[in-house]
């Protein structure tokens, strides 16, 4: 009954399973209590007993910890990361890899051949080539081009429209290709 009073109390599998190991409780082949450990005791509705063994945990107690269980599905792990650089993961090199950023660094390089180019250089090249994507119809009709409304974009912007309309950018012999999806 204990961990179902923590986990209503406090709502985190982690710090029940810090408190109980803390205090000394192990699970029945004598390990540590983990998260994994503790969702199933949680969820086993053996404890609300049966015509064979009596009820160890109170049904309010138990449906209480399931609810915030059910509640807490999908929300866990770690955030998605958000992507730091315009071009990560559809950048590539003239020799296959991948071009990613270094920590620190103003540059995209290949950990293959070791080519580079500047972030900023990049953004201008892709910049200029958005004049050749051909608009649908109804973006036409506002008069401006795409180029001319990239620089009021802001960068998650920007990284939307990267990922919407471009399938690859090469970078090989010092010239750089962007692959556009039709529209």
């Amino acid at each position: 009954m204990r961990i179902f009073e923590l986990f209503a109390e406090h709502e985190r599998r982690q710090v029940v399973c810090t408190i109980l190991n803390a205090e000394g409780y192990r699970t029945r082949s004598g390990a540590l209590f983990t998260s994994t450990t503790l969702t199933r005791l949680l969820t086993d509705d053996i404890v609300l007993g049966n015509e064979e063994v009596e009820a160890l945990v109170p049904e309010e107690l138990w449906k209480r910890c399931k609810t915030i269980l059910e509640a807490q599905k999908g929300k866990g792990g770690p955030p998605p990361r958000k992507v730091a650089n315009l071009f990560s993961g559809i950048l590539h090199c003239g020799c296959g890899f991948k071009m990613y950023v270094p920590s620190g660094s103003r540059k995209y390089v290949c950990g293959e051949c070791r080519t580079k180019i500047a972030k900023d250089d990049l953004e201008d090249i892709f910049h200029a080539q958005l004049d050749s994507y051909p608009l649908p119809a109804d973006l036409k009709a506002g008069g401006q081009r795409l180029s001319e409304k990239w620089t009021s974009f802001s960068f998650e912007q920007k990284r939307k429209l990267v990922e919407a309309i471009t399938k690859r950018i090469e970078v090989a012999d010092k010239k750089v290709t962007c692959f556009f999806y039709l529209v």
